[in-house]
């Protein structure tokens, strides 16, 4: 499997969104369409016909708040914002006047002529857009239900099996060496054609099965983090990559897939209606508690996204009435609350944030309307 040519990812301060670059001489003449600080910009569709707006950026306008104003949150633009732009000192860093994609999916910036293309474009694919850029006259309010910070966030990993069956992998190093850490150049077995200098890759090692508890099916596998490299020269055969960050020393064998963004800041999302069950708990664990992390097995197509709140609950079936001589349902107990924080086809990766008792494999979950008792 040949890995599509991936844009050069940055790290993101999200402390230090990204700033609008105005000329200390003069003030860009603005041009006829430029949006006012109030109005969201025209709708458009992308190349896939999902429905977003166009942005003309205004002098003190940050990623920060273009998210905000858009999306409904600030939080969510370091993890879809493409940059295509190689070798760019602050390729983060934007400017009045130019113009910016923003939808549910992604964000980046356009020419004239690409955003012309995308307003002129009609619908294939028919998505809601959030009620923050659907509002033609500007922002919704959003109801604030807070986020939740996950650290470890960039520890935590998992695979389907086709995709590890079409990773890649380092396969050489210096000379005299077995273990590689910051700063080492590695060989990666991805050559021309399949890779580009400034491409980023995690690299990780496969761990454990996750299988679902009610069907038995193979769901992938839970990964080990190691951390990530960038490619810096292409060959026919191999790439040259060096380490940015090890978490632990990486060696000859460990595997790699494009790299991807998250943040440790999670928005507290809304209640999802879904009903599963507990899938895996790591470190060969079998009970879990507060703080902990657990598999799912329900994921994206059931609706589970990234800060969808989840309770873990008994049910109690029910209870012989000896007075009126027949069964009474019992009301389900619950059991532990906690958040989505990784979020994938058929799984979900959540953090036990509340419990009463220590979670097993096979425990019920369903959707919640909060992540605290």
């Amino acid at each position: 499997m040949k890995f599509a040519r991936l844009a050069p990812a940055v790290a993101l301060a999200l402390s230090l969104p990204a700033v609008v670059a105005v000329a200390e001489d003069a003030a860009p003449a603005a041009p006829a369409e430029v949006v006012a600080t109030n109005t969201l910009g025209p709708i458009g569709h992308d190349e896939q016909g999902r429905p977003g707006r166009v942005h003309v950026v205004q002098p003190g306008d940050t990623l920060w708040d273009i998210s905000d104003a858009y999306l409904g949150t600030p939080w969510v633009w370091p993890s879809i914002w493409h940059d295509n732009t190689a070798q760019v000192e602050n390729p983060h860093r934007i400017y009045p006047n130019e113009r910016i994609w923003i939808s549910p999916q992604e964000m980046r910036k356009l020419s004239e002529a690409e955003a012309a293309e995308m307003l002129a474009r009609a619908p294939v694919v028919e998505e809601p857009m959030p009620a923050a850029m659907a509002d033609p006259d500007g922002p919704a309010p959003v109801r604030n239900r807070g986020t939740y910070r996950y650290s470890q966030i960039q520890t935590t990993g998992f695979v389907t099996l086709e995709e590890l069956a079409g990773a890649a992998a380092i396969v050489s190093g210096p000379k005299n060496r077995t273990m590689y850490s910051d700063q080492t150049p590695v060989e990666i077995g991805l050559g021309r054609g399949e890779v580009a200098v400034g491409d980023q890759f995690d690299t990780f090692r496969p761990g454990e099965l996750v299988v679902d508890p009610s069907t038995g099916r193979n769901l992938g596998r839970v990964t080990t983090q190691l951390g990530w490299l960038e490619v810096t020269e292409v060959h026919d055969e191999t790439a040259t990559a060096i380490i940015r960050l090890s978490r632990t020393e990486m060696m000859n064998g460990d595997h790699m897939m494009p790299r991807r963004m998250r943040t440790a800041e999670i928005p507290v999302g809304d209640r999802v209606d879904v009903d599963g069950l507990i899938a895996f708990t790591p470190d060969k664990r079998v009970q879990m508690g507060t703080g902990d992390v657990i598999y799912l097995n329900r994921g994206a197509r059931q609706g589970l996204v990234n800060g969808s709140p989840i309770e873990v609950y008994e049910a109690r079936g029910g209870a012989w009435d000896a007075v009126r001589k027949e069964k009474r349902a019992l009301s389900d107990r619950p059991l532990a609350k906690g958040i989505v924080v990784d979020s994938y086809d058929d799984t979900a990766v959540a953090v036990v944030t509340y419990t009463t008792v220590e979670l097993n494999r096979g425990f019920k979950f369903r959707g919640s309307d909060s992540i605290a008792p």
